[in-house]
């Protein structure tokens, strides 16, 4: 009888099992298609859902930042026949209780791949960039950047905020730091203590004029006096920025000799992609963070190696090309100068010849040589973005649906 009654119970979790996973393999199909839609990159959108078939129905877990993403794939799971419980959650996360947004706080924050200290540098955030905050684990919250990167930022780098605050803060008076790096200081005095140090690109709020200094304020209410002559109004800053191979190429040898910091997007230490949004940022165009993403931007350029179809201020890409084996890998990304140099960040931020009769020629990079596109007159199309038409920087600027 105890055998019968194991045998019959066998039989009974054996057809349960398969039930559960004929409703397994479909729902997870769903769930890609889903992913691949709505997010392909998990860099710059959120999709992560799992489903379990340790229970009747199956079980959708994880997060998403995209409702849409969340509601089509409920609706297909529904239409296949497919019965399943809800358990995804839709971030921002409910026990931020209204605080979805930040301000970078200090001159360069570092926004790493993990919620630990230790964790990969992912990229970085120049102070007064404006975030968004999807949660919060440990002392560190999940952060989204304007160029749409996900990155976890430790507390002590930004100011939470709520709607109104965060409001306030952007439709401020503001002013962008214009020289390479300055200081904040407690008196309008150069011997008075600092507050804070400053890089070019930085974002500060103006209070006052004071005897060649101006008061400005932080995002977390911090106040300071920084040389007049090393700001300018933003709304004026984003209105003269020009963004053609001159200015470009002027700024990019500005940073000549500036170490290579993985995940740097900043004047203290910046990688290849790092490198070029940098240059083309304080020029009025915001870039995507990295190589693989700016190569998808911008108009292409026919493309040999003999580079007789690239102008000054394209970017070239380095890698692998792809082949019917494997697809393209972009790893490396530099600005060309114009006969056959480029400019990158390497070891460190230096120029380089791409023809071998030169004494700079780096045999290297020739070789691996993809492809180029160039970004100067596609501003505002093909994926290149100007500042002063962002929702973040803009005088539009604020909160967006």
């Amino acid at each position: 009888m105890k055998v019968l009654l194991s045998f019959l119970t066998l039989i009974v979790f054996i057809l349960s099992a398969c039930q559960d996973n004929a409703d397994f393999i479909p729902a997870r199909q769903i769930i890609e298609n889903t992913r691949l839609k709505y997010a392909p990159d998990k860099r710059v959108a959120l999709f992560q859902i799992d489903t379990t078939f340790t229970e009747r129905p199956l079980v959708l877990k994880g997060e998403t930042n995209l409702p849409a993403a969340k509601a089509e794939l409920l609706e297909k799971l529904t239409a296949s026949g497919i019965a399943f419980a809800d358990s995804i959650e839709v971030l921002p996360s409910t026990a931020l209780r209204g605080r979805y947004f930040g301000v970078a706080n200090v001159s360069v924050c570092n926004i790493r791949s993990n919620p630990k200290h230790s964790a990969e540098l992912a990229t970085q955030a120049l102070l007064g960039t404006p975030l968004r905050v999807y949660k919060k684990e440990g002392s560190f919250y999940l952060v989204q950047t304007p160029d749409d990167y996900f990155g976890w930022l430790d507390a002590g780098g930004f100011e939470l905020m709520d709607s109104v605050k965060y409001q306030n803060w952007m439709q401020s008076d503001r002013a962008v730091v214009t020289q390479d790096y300055v200081f904040a200081y407690e008196q309008a005095d150069e011997t008075s203590p600092k507050v804070t140090d400053l890089l070019a690109g930085n974002i500060l709020k103006i209070l006052k004029p004071a005897s060649g200094f101006t008061q400005i304020q932080l995002p977390d209410s911090r106040t300071g006096f920084v040389k007049s002559a090393h700001l300018m109004p933003l709304e004026e800053w984003l209105n003269t920025r020009q963004p053609d191979a001159e200015h470009i190429l002027a700024t990019a040898k500005e940073m000549m000799g500036r170490p290579y910091l993985w995940g740097g997007t900043s004047g203290k230490g910046m990688d290849c992609s790092g490198f070029t949004k940098m240059a083309f940022y304080l020029n009025g165009i915001q870039l995507p963070r990295d190589a693989s993403q700016q190569v998808h931007t911008g108009e292409a350029v026919e493309t040999d190696t003999t580079l007789k179809n690239m102008l000054p201020g394209d970017l070239l890409f380095f890698g692998r090309k792809a082949t019917p084996e494997q697809k393209e890998k972009i790893t490396h990304v530099a600005i060309y100068l114009g006969d056959g140099k480029i400019i990158h960040a390497s070891e460190r931020v230096e120029i380089e010849s791409m023809r071998r009769e030169d004494p700079t020629f780096a045999e290297y990079r020739l070789t691996s040589f993809v492809r180029s596109k160039r970004m100067i007159g596609s501003e505002g199309k093909n994926g290149v973005v100007m500042l002063k038409d962002s929702p973040f920087y803009g005088s539009e600027a604020g909160i967006r649906d």
